[in-house]
């Protein structure tokens, strides 16, 4: 399966380093797909990307002077260089967690292009818009070896120019020649929802792995308390895309019942445990297992009472300013 991504696309989710960017890196990931990257696509990119990170930049030294005027001393602000935006701008491809299938400007597909220009065929009907003609032409090529799933904002690829009533028709009747089909999506959303996949962690060892990690204070809590888990664990996980498409971030819940071990006539005994931590999909891996907090709760006659143990977790100490660091959550299914 090969992926083709619109330079619409890539510029609104900035490299893919957005949570609906890595959330299609990690299924293409799951799903051993490819990213086919035409060279009409990449030198669009890096081009309106350069304008567009020079144009904050210049728009952030203007508002900081602007605020300079009125408080009259201000902290530098420090910003990249020309240089580093040209650099971040043309290395944009060579950081993103996916095989990338590069396809190279061809005279084939520029006499493609110019043909539908000329006869006035989707996309290039409107706009004389030669760069949509070799993207499509780019696309018959992938799908001779595999199936292609296109994701472009642009009308011009879509019957009557609507998003909703797929391809154009000789857009579709040109495809059809091949064994292999192509897809057409206006957004990152609705190709996530076609590609899109379940994600299976092992309760039982998130369980096991867990209690074994916290038990002191699990067993504080019921010991100083009087109660003792009776059942096995019920379990809640919450998964989330994180910027490494190999690696999630999981949230969870586990939840125990639990007996009066005094004889005090409390009833409806639970213990809560919440955690967080990482999920390698690899290797099957639990990493990095945080405790954040306990909860047991009873009915002491016909009160309801809830004791939470709290834990805390020290972030470091840092002089000055921080750097801050990109990252990403995007929930899954």
């Amino acid at each position: 399966m090969y992926i083709v991504l619109d330079s619409n696309i890539w510029i609104s989710e900035w490299g893919l380093n957005t949570s609906k960017g890595a959330a299609t890196l990690f299924y293409i990931k799951q799903k051993q797909a490819k990213l086919a990257l035409p060279e009409v696509i990449k030198e669009e990119v890096e081009r309106n990307l350069y304008n567009f990170l020079s144009a904050y930049s210049k728009d952030i030294q203007k508002k900081h002077r602007q605020l300079l005027s009125v408080f009259g001393q201000l902290k530098e602000v420090v910003l990249p260089s020309k240089d580093d935006i040209e650099a971040r701008a043309k290395g944009l491809f060579d950081e993103v967690k996916a095989e990338l299938h590069q396809i190279p400007f061809t005279l084939e597909s520029a006499k493609s292009s110019l043909q539908k220009i000329n006869n006035k065929k989707p996309p290039s009907d409107n706009n004389q818009q030669f760069k949509d003609g070799v993207i499509w032409a780019d696309c018959m090529e992938l799908l001779k070896n595999e199936d292609v799933f296109l994701v472009t904002e642009d009308k011009a690829f879509f019957n009557n120019r609507k998003y909703k009533d797929g391809l154009a028709i000789n857009l579709y009747e040109e495809a059809s020649i091949f064994d292999n089909n192509i897809k057409i999506y206006s957004s990152l959303t609705a190709l996530l929802e076609e590609i899109k996949l379940d994600v299976i962690i092992d309760n039982d060892t998130l369980v096991a792995q867990f209690t074994e990690a916290i038990k002191s204070s699990m067993d504080s809590t019921l010991e100083r308390n009087g109660f003792s888990i009776t059942s096995d664990a019920t379990v809640s996980i919450s998964p989330f895309v994180t910027e490494d498409p190999g690696k999630l971030y999981i949230e969870f819940k586990i939840n125990f019942e639990c007996g009066d071990t005094r004889d005090e006539g409390r009833t409806g005994g639970s213990l809560l445990l919440k955690g967080d931590g990482y999920y390698v999909l690899d290797n099957h891996e639990l990493l990095e297992l945080r405790n954040n907090g306990e909860e047991l709760s009873f009915n002491d006659g016909s009160e309801k009472r809830n004791i939470v143990n709290h834990v805390l977790h020290a972030g470091g100490i840092v002089l000055g300013h921080r750097n801050i660091e990109h990252s990403v959550r995007y929930q899954i299914e």
